[in-house]
């Protein structure tokens, strides 16, 4: 009894995770051609590679996009996905989030390292303050800058 409701739960479990993929609307290759120039774009090839670049245009048989001043031309054949990204990095305010976070949990490994019966072991929480703070800034501006809203546009038949 319990192996039949553990595989039920299982197989609603996979349904609710695959739930959203089923739901993605893409309106095919008119919906890339209406994208207008200079739009920033995710492109995933069957190859596995990711091409992300700005838009040029897209032909029947062709996108075209610019990526690092180059660009860069995919046959329709060799793309299956496209995503189009909008919004800006928030790279400042995640920056702000993960030197805060940082400073705390480097003030409180300093704070562990302290003791009153060892000279200038104080020293030890403004350091874990200074290191915490400065991973954490660097952690929140990697993450900032990939947070951006993607939409799915196109999926290959």
């Amino acid at each position: 009894m319990k192996t039949r409701i553990s595989c039920m739960l299982l197989v609603t479990a996979m349904l609710v995770w695959q739930t959203p993929v089923a739901l993605a609307q893409t309106d095919g290759w008119p919906a890339v051609q209406a994208i207008a120039a200079d739009e920033r774009l995710i492109v995933k090839q069957k190859d596995g590679k990711t091409v992300e670049g700005k838009m040029i245009e897209a032909s029947d048989s062709n996108l075209t996009l610019s990526r690092n001043k180059k660009v860069v031309n995919i046959p329709r054949d060799n793309i299956r996905q496209i995503y189009h990204s909008t919004g800006k990095a928030a790279k400042g305010k995640w920056a702000a989030i993960g030197a805060g976070i940082g400073a705390g949990a480097g003030t409180g490994i300093g704070y562990g390292k302290y003791s009153p019966r060892v000279d200038d072991s104080e020293l030890w929480i403004g350091i874990g303050l200074l290191v915490g703070a400065g991973a954490g800034a660097l952690s929140g501006m990697a993450f900032g800058a990939s947070r951006r809203k993607r939409e799915l546009i196109y999926e290959a038949p």
